[in-house]
């Protein structure tokens, strides 16, 4: 029994990279990471004529919608994270995160871009955010556009959603599965969704002049 067992145990481990599993007397307990579940990601403005200078990005913390609390805290993390896979998938040539900046209007931000140096403003909005922490749902919609500075025009907007769930732990004869979820779920949710748009934005590239 402890052989078959322990065959088991290397099979999961060759099938399912994503995980782990451990051996007791009862059989194997297996455990998989939960994946984040994207939604379809709706573009309605894609870029048309930009200017032919490098794109040098400010990106200020998106809009929290809905009641929360911490909500300047939630934005700001949860924008760093869109920010820190943007500088590593290069979206735009430079990029800088004013997580201290507070805006009250468009203009006003616009205002403080031409101020920064920057040709492109990066706004967004997320809505809604439910965190359920290492036990529950966490679901979080991201709406992000891009202003072309020294116009003032909008030459990018984009929308996606992502949710990830842990699902009920299962039995199998001698195997029980779990699903694991990471410890900061809001992050994973967010690091998926700003890999999503930061290629989607990054597929316009030859449309730029």
């Amino acid at each position: 029994m402890r052989y078959f067992l322990g065959m088991l145990l290397v099979l999961l481990a060759a099938c399912a990279p994503q995980g782990d599993a451990t051996l007791h007397l009862h059989g194997v307990s297996w455990y998989a990471d939960s994946g984040v579940v994207l939604g379809a990601l709706e573009e309605s403005v894609v870029p048309a004529n930009v200017a032919s200078v490098p794109e040098r990005a400010l990106v200020l913390p998106f809009v929290l919608e809905g009641e929360a609390q911490h909500r300047r805290a939630i934005s700001v993390g949860l924008t760093g994270t869109l920010c820190d896979v943007w500088r590593r998938l290069r979206v735009f040539a430079a990029l800088e995160f004013d997580a201290d900046t507070r805006v009250s209007s468009r203009e006003e931000a616009l205002a403080w871009a031409r101020t920064k140096g920057a040709t492109v403003l990066v706004t967004g909005r997320l809505h809604p955010v439910l965190v359920g922490g290492g036990l529950g749902r966490t679901e979080i919609g991201v709406q992000v556009e891009a202003v072309w500075v020294p116009t003032g025009q909008t030459y990018w907007s984009a929308t996606q959603a992502g949710v990830l769930e842990g699902a009920p732990v299962r039995d199998y004869v001698v195997v029980r599965r779990a699903e694991r979820l990471p410890r900061h779920p809001e992050v994973a949710v967010m690091a998926a969704i700003a890999e999503s748009l930061g290629q989607a934005y990054l597929a316009h590239g030859e449309e730029l002049p």
